[in-house]
């Protein structure tokens, strides 16, 4: 499938009442959740993308304040571009969603039992190790500017993992999978993970916020700081200088992009100019993913395409947090509308950005009275 340069109809704008009213959610959000910024924006069919930002990069407010193109650790959202990524290798025929992936890590356990497509959609029995690490994590915390390589990484984990044979192939979030595809898109596309992402998705689709890190050569002023209160020993700051976790984290999370460029991606992906229609159709082939015990608004999980469910809304896409971001960008079929909301602190259990989505669409239970950011948009 050839990758041509998306150049969008005639469009035209939201009214300046519903830019003030993204912005005056966005000013509020900042103050309520305790967010040092905080990016969001809505793309219709046939308008520009709507986009706002509020606060700084520091928590104290001093900082740079957050512009539009501001650059954000975006977290397992990054998964989305990964499984496109191998979904158009497979599509040249440079490997098949079939193949076991004892070709490529002979080594691994059960790896003559695990195909390429049960990574992708978390169904290979591979237990969650790559952030449970005690020894990768104190290294990481300890020497910051690490740069881990993700061959490393995989040999450690390989040692120590023990995925079961799965006689009915069921879903089970483990980071360990995309660690494990994004080493595959490397060997089949014959080059780095970030170099393809930037030829076959960043340049194309003129996403100029957005980088696989630590690789940020490419961003104007690197990715936007973040707090982590995950990692032990915390909260930390994750700075623009720090290696240590972007490179850990690699293909299972290790992006950094902004509102603006991810409702570019939304809208093409699905509207089938990222990947052919029979590919992305099975990346919205979903597994029942209920009662995951880490979302549980995850119902469903496709091929890096995540079902998710939140107040009466059915929306697909990949929600991502950690190591200083979090990130919700989802496609709304039924209003065939894209959503976008992303900040730098990432936190346990955070409410903010689920409930920022749910105030930007309109949600009936909306405890502070918010209408739909959209209203009268179109008058």
């Amino acid at each position: 499938m050839s990758f041509k340069v998306y150049v969008p109809a005639a469009q035209h704008d939201y009214t300046d009442a519903s830019l003030a009213r993204l912005r005056s959610l966005l000013d509020d959000s900042v103050n309520e959740f305790k967010l040092p910024g905080l990016q969001a924006g809505i793309l219709e069919p046939g308008k520009q993308a709507l986009l706002a930002a509020s606060g700084t990069v520091d928590l104290e407010h001093r900082g740079e304040a957050i512009g539009n193109h501001s650059s954000f650790r975006i977290g397992s959202s990054t998964k989305m571009f990964v499984a496109a990524l191998v979904c158009r290798l497979a599509e040249r025929g440079l490997l098949s969603l079939d193949d076991r992936i004892d070709t490529w890590f002979p080594e691994y356990p059960e790896s003559a039992n695990i195909c390429v497509q049960d990574l992708l959609n978390q169904s290979s029995g591979i237990k969650e190790s790559l952030f449970t690490d005690a020894g990768m994590m104190a290294v990481s915390v300890l020497d910051s500017k690490k740069r881990w390589q993700a061959a490393e990484v995989m040999k450690i984990l390989s040692k120590k993992s023990k995925p079961g044979v799965q006689t009915t192939r069921r879903f089970s979030y483990a980071n360990d999978n995309y660690l494990l595809l994004g080493l595959i898109a490397e060997s089949a596309g014959s080059a780095s993970l970030a170099s393809q992402l930037e030829s076959e998705f960043f340049i194309p689709l003129g996403m100029h916020d957005t980088c696989l890190l630590p690789w940020a050569d490419r961003l104007p002023n690197g990715t936007t700081p973040g707090y982590d209160e995950f990692i032990p020993f915390g909260p930390h700051l994750i700075g623009r200088e720090q290696t240590s976790w972007d490179s850990l984290t690699f293909a299972a999370g290790a992006m950094s992009s902004s509102a603006h460029d991810l409702l570019l991606w939304l809208d093409a992906l699905f509207h089938g100019r990222v990947v052919s229609e029979k590919s992305l159709a099975a990346m919205r082939t979903r597994l029942d993913a209920r009662e995951n015990g880490r979302d549980n608004n995850i119902t469903g999980y496709g091929l890096g395409i995540a079902g998710y469910e939140l107040d009466g809304f059915f929306l697909e896409g990949h929600p991502g947090g950690g190591f200083g971001g979090e990130c919700f960008p989802f496609y709304e079929s039924k209003s065939d509308t894209s959503y976008v909301v992303v900040y730098n602190v990432s936190r346990k259990d955070n409410p903010a950005g689920k409930e920022i989505l749910k105030r930007m669409m309109g949600a009936s239970d909306n405890p502070v009275g918010y209408q739909s950011c959209l209203t009268d948009s179109s008058q």
